[in-house]
């Protein structure tokens, strides 16, 4: 999955720097090191947010099954 987010996060970065030439009339590949700074903030940023849904996703389950762990020996509530 991180590789994938990182090649999404790189098309992401190109399309960027494309579109804010073409916003600005100026030739699309006018200064490519701006297109390679774009694509590796791109891919970082793509890479970075995988980990973080991952990091995150396994912190909830923890704290998930902690809760469920302490409330195991607590009675239900009985209506009257």
């Amino acid at each position: 999955m991180p590789l994938s987010g990182a090649v999404f996060g790189a098309g992401i970065g190109l399309s960027v720097q494309l579109f804010s030439n073409g916003i600005r009339k100026v030739p699309l590949l006018r200064d490519p090191w701006e297109h390679v700074f774009f694509i590796g903030a791109g891919a970082y940023l793509g890479d970075w947010l995988g980990k973080y849904e991952a990091r995150t996703s396994a912190e909830i389950e923890d704290i998930l099954q902690k809760r469920a762990d302490k409330n195991k020996n607590i009675k239900p509530l009985q209506s009257s």
